[in-house]
């Protein structure tokens, strides 16, 4: 369990609910799966809904026969096997709580966030609930890190920043001795250095080139898969986190030249990206360590207006950045007014992705991302090093992205 129930009511406290309730239909509702600490192979084919309080006891209704799936919870247990039973219990909660906190969100504005079917919900505003959001509640207790969490997040970020820098050099070694390389084979070295560096990962790593840095999600085949040559401008993403241990993910993108000198229209591309990145960067420390709230959305307006003001509005096609967790796309705050309109607060604690990008479809396509930690003194902290300031020229003078800032 990632919070005992005191810790949840110590939430709760802030906000105006009566209690939590978790409901869930056969893995329906992946929040109350992490908060409740249930295995993913849990034997669970029947309605469950667990009740957390502001003040006493929590209560969990169960199926007769699935009552084990719940026996690590403490909680008073309420169990039915009709659907008169269910029905009973669940207007007993009502009655006793009638303002609950679900996994629902007005309008869907937040999709990872909404996890309650529309006929549960309809079925308890019948009974007199009166429901409202658990985003902001469930992103305290599912993406806030302990301070394990946190201690093996920032080791993680430093390792895969050195994948970062090892990638980078076999494709300059590899250019160098005039080889021919291509994007599988670079993404295959930089999955050698991550278990080398014992990280594990997702999903491969994207190295893309021209019109395949233009889809965001293009990922290189063995059998599907540019050769990088001389001129090329060559985008790297890639996330990973400390296999074995409790750390969360990072997650980050930089940009090469095959060259000496990176020409002068991608380096007008990236400088626009950039100065959208350290714009946001800007905002959190004007305002995270004073105390002020900062919402997802306002974040992506800020970075989003930079990139429309340079011309290139219908060429930013994603949010700004997202949650980041133990899933590379975790369900904390998003940076997002774009996709979705993502009202929560970014919270002491959590990592999350920034990452503007521009993308010319059959062209070419860059991004820069960096992860931050607020840290829980609200402190705001680059991972892994300083942001990128501009292109790598690969066959330039020799570069460390791994060094610390001057």
């Amino acid at each position: 369990m990632f919070h005992s129930f005191s810790n949840i009511q110590a939430i709760l406290q802030n906000f105006d609910v009566d209690a939590w309730a978790m409901y869930d239909f056969r893995g329906m509702n992946s929040i109350a799966w992490q908060v409740l600490g249930l295995r993913p192979d849990a034997h669970c084919t029947r309605r469950f809904m667990v009740v957390i309080p502001k003040n006493g006891r929590a209560l969990k209704l169960v199926s007769r026969i699935e009552a084990h799936t719940l026996a690590h919870v403490d909680a008073d247990e309420i169990p039915y096997s009709t659907h008169e039973e269910w029905h009973e219990a669940v207007a007993r909660v009502v009655r006793q709580f009638p303002r609950l906190a679900m996994e629902y969100s007005p309008n869907n504005d937040i999709p990872v966030a909404s996890k309650v079917d529309a006929g549960t919900l309809e079925f308890l505003r019948e009974l007199g609930a009166e429901i409202s959001s658990s985003a902001d509640i469930a992103q305290h207790c599912t993406a806030v890190m302990k301070a394990s969490e946190l201690e093996s997040t920032l080791r993680g970020a430093d390792a895969l920043r050195s994948c970062m820098q090892s990638g980078l050099e076999f494709l300059r070694r590899e250019l160098a001795g005039k080889r021919s390389t291509t994007e599988y084979a670079v993404q295959q070295h930089i999955v050698a250095k991550m278990h080398e560096l014992h990280l594990e990962t997702d999903h491969p790593p994207i190295v893309a080139i021209g019109p395949h840095a233009a889809n965001p999600h293009y990922a290189p085949q063995k059998n599907d898969s540019a050769n990088i040559l001389p001129g090329d401008v060559v985008l790297l993403d890639m996330w990973a986190r400390p296999a074995r241990e409790s750390g969360f993910y990072s997650d980050i993108t930089w940009m090469a030249f095959a060259g000496e000198e990176v020409p002068k229209r991608p380096e007008q591309l990236f400088g626009v990206i950039a100065q959208a990145r350290d714009a946001v960067i800007e905002h959190l420390n004007d305002n995270i360590p004073a105390g002020k709230a900062v919402r997802g959305f306002e974040l992506d307006d800020i970075a989003r207006r930079i990139v429309n003001e340079a011309g290139y509005d219908a060429a930013f096609v994603h949010r700004t950045g997202h949650s980041i967790t133990r899933e590379t796309h975790g369900s904390g705050a998003n940076l997002d007014n774009f996709e979705t309109h993502d009202t929560r607060e970014i919270l002491p604690g959590t990592t999350f992705s920034i990452e503007p990008g521009i993308y010319l479809q059959n062209d070419i396509g860059l991004r820069t991302e960096v992860d931050i930690v607020i840290m829980p003194d609200r402190k705001v902290v680059v991972t892994g090093g300083p942001a990128q300031k501009s292109i790598v020229p690969l066959m330039g003078a020799p570069f460390d992205i791994t060094a610390p800032a001057n």
